[in-house]
């Protein structure tokens, strides 16, 4: 399967080979910590060229990020209960269950590799927080639709979900866990 999307001319990116290099970069990070990843590492391990590496990606975080975004798409779907609350306790319960030791170590690497660096802190945002958001934002528009929830205060929720999370991430005062999510999805959709 060819991807249509290459990132510069030439051939076109295979699909098989930026899944290798995805799931290499994700393996390796949850390994050594996104610090002990090189880009030499993660062609090694896909079975892939540097060059292919380079012709597609800039940078390891780039890579890391594209991964990141990708695991998310799989593990935490876009669900459609028919209700908020049903929608958010189910895109929570799958984002608690997707946190595994690696994935938590990874996100927590990330957020302190933000916290240092501002064009990092750019990337992250713009790579993958963003696509996390959009996720969560097309369920709240939903539930906007149904009359369900204010759309005024869809911000307030995604930043309300996130912020929990990632404060339960990085600062570990509390589990991600169905507690959590079914506490977050009963306090939104009471907004």
């Amino acid at each position: 399967m060819v991807d249509e999307e290459a990132r510069g001319p030439g051939r076109p990116r295979s699909e098989r080979a930026r899944q290798a290099v995805l799931a290499a970069a994700l393996a390796l990070a949850a390994e050594a910590g996104p610090a002990g990843l090189t880009m030499e590492a993660i062609a090694r391990r896909a079975g892939v060229s540097k060059e292919t590496l380079y012709r597609w990606w800039h940078s390891k975080i780039e890579v890391v990020l594209d991964a990141m975004v990708d695991r998310g798409q799989q593990t935490v779907p876009l669900p459609d209960t028919g209700t908020l609350a049903g929608d958010l306790r189910a895109f929570l319960h799958a984002t608690a269950d997707s946190l595994d030791l690696g994935t938590a170590r990874l996100l927590q690497s990330l957020a302190a590799a933000a916290a240092a660096d501002e064009d990092t802190a750019i990337a992250i945002r713009d790579r993958f927080l963003a696509a996390r958001r959009a996720a969560l934002g097309q369920l709240l528009q939903r539930a906007a639709g149904r009359g369900e929830i204010d759309p005024g205060r869809a911000g307030l929720a995604l930043d309300f979900v996130y912020g929990s999370l990632w404060y339960r991430l990085i600062f570990r005062v509390g589990p991600v866990d169905h507690q959590w999510a079914d506490d977050v999805a009963a306090a939104i959709a009471a907004m």
